[in-house]
């Protein structure tokens, strides 16, 4: 008995293109085929249900790169009818620290939802505001020491422990196994993720998450489905 074997393509923009819409991208959603589309976005007044904005941009990109113009948008098309846009409500597609910066420096509140990989708190590092510095439990300091970019551009701010302290130091084995010291790394707006963070678990936080989900949700849906 013969047998074959087919390798798997992986279909990707590096492979797939349609040649009557170019600027369509490739994009993945889990339990859904890969197809060549678009990803919209859409702004709803909870008020009275009623959209005031849509927007399509590359379906390879991310939610969070399209709030800036978003809100841009939104606030000049609302500020040439004498309106304010004073919060915005999201899911945490949206969430990234140049965000919540952005929205901070307009005079917005942002009621967007941290990832859930976002941790306010190092266990057993507190943060030493006053100094710019960590404290590990040993009672030794992580000064700031400066800042990077991850591979994705994002900014990020660097603590690192003397290595004299590290290498005298009984819980390096497991504190820091194969590098010199202890290095911790966060990112460059914790304190702009810790504001929303606050909020995103206030009570009126949750509220917030209610009545986008049952106002600016189902408008969306409405759109998809019929």
């Amino acid at each position: 008995m013969g047998s074959t074997h087919e390798k798997a393509q992986l279909v990707s923009n590096k492979t797939h293109y349609s040649p009557h819409d170019p600027d369509a991208r490739i994009s993945v959603k889990p339990g859904k085929a890969r197809k060549l589309n678009y990803h919209c976005s859409m702004v709803v007044d909870t008020a009275r249900g009623v959209i005031s904005h849509v927007q399509a941009d590359f379906a390879d990109g991310r939610d969070s790169q399209s709030l800036p113009n978003l809100a841009s948008q939104v606030q000049r098309r609302l500020k040439a009818n004498s309106l304010l846009m004073q919060e915005v409500l999201a899911d945490a597609g949206y969430s990234n620290g140049s965000n919540y910066f952005m929205l901070e420096q307009r005079g917005i509140t942002g009621w967007i939802p941290v990832f859930g990989m976002y941790k306010p708190e190092i266990a057993g590092f507190p943060y030493d505001k006053d100094n710019d510095r960590y404290i590990c439990p040993m009672g030794k300091p992580l000064p700031f020491k400066g800042f990077d970019r991850t591979a994705d551009g994002r900014l990020q701010r660097n603590y690192w422990a003397a290595p004299q302290d590290c290498s005298q130091c009984a819980s390096k084995p497991t504190c820091a196994p194969k590098a010199r010291c202890r290095k911790i790394t966060r990112t460059a707006y914790d304190e702009q993720y810790l504001r929303a963070y606050a909020r995103q678990h206030s009570r009126r936080g949750k509220r917030m998450k209610k009545l986008r989900q049952s106002t600016v949700e189902p408008v969306f849906g409405s759109l998809v489905h019929q």
